[in-house]
């Protein structure tokens, strides 16, 4: 946190790496809350969650009629956010057809929509997370070596959630806050053996399987306080 407290400030790519559920998005997200670029736009798009067209599409826009259904124009992810930041969310499952385009923004800020010619240029800082190992993407032909470079400037490595038992409390109880206010119902909070038992789970899903445990005894429970049973 506080190597990306200091980074946030700059122009640097920032590449973040971790297991799912770790709690990427949300650390690029304070990333672009601290930078000078926190009142633009922060933009996200989940890589592996679209085809190789649509994700171009989503990444760069497209004019009317570049591919079948696009029935008009979309100024994509990178116009959008003008001046401010975009999240790339997996980038080891970017497409190898996309990676020398993102390659070309990256380092010259250019980029052209799908369907047209103009050479269009954009302020957006980038941002990247993967749970793969990308060296390894680049030995088996997966992930270029040259974008590898040029991502790997700012490296922060986000440890799994059972690796940093001392979050677990913080993590909860702001969870519980949440889930409390938005189901109408009031807590006191967790007992010592909730939070013991808690901290010593080993959370395979990581801060998501915290956040949905929690949700389920906020829930079912109806004592106001969450006791090791309710999990």
């Amino acid at each position: 946190i506080e190597l990306a407290r200091q980074v946030a400030p700059s122009e640097a790519i920032v590449l973040l790496r971790g297991a799912s559920g770790t709690g990427k998005t949300a650390l690029a997200r304070a990333i672009h809350n601290w930078s000078h670029r926190k009142e633009k736009p922060f933009g996200i798009i989940s890589c592996p969650s679209l085809s190789p067209e649509l994700l171009e599409s989503e990444l760069f826009g497209h004019t009317k009629g570049a591919f079948t259904g696009a029935v008009k124009d979309y100024q994509g992810k990178i116009r959008s956010c003008e001046g401010g930041s975009l999240f790339l969310d997996e980038i080891g499952d970017l497409p190898l057809s996309i990676q020398p385009k993102l390659l070309r923004f990256i380092q010259d800020r250019e980029y052209e929509q799908l369907g047209a010619h103009q050479t269009r240029k954009a302020d957006v800082r980038i941002i990247v997370a993967t749970n793969k190992n990308l060296e390894e993407e680049v030995t088996a032909g997966r992930f270029r070596e040259d974008l590898l470079y040029r991502l790997n400037v700012i490296q922060l490595e986000l440890p799994p959630l059972a690796g940093r038992p001392d979050d677990i409390a913080l993590l909860a109880t702001n969870m519980l806050q949440f889930f409390a206010a938005q189901n109408h119902k009031q807590f006191t909070g967790f007992t010592d053996a909730a939070l013991a038992a808690l901290k010593t789970y080993a959370w395979q899903g990581n801060i998501r399987e915290l956040r949905n445990a929690i949700e389920r005894a906020v829930i079912l429970n109806k004592s106001g306080t969450l006791r090791p049973e309710d999990f």
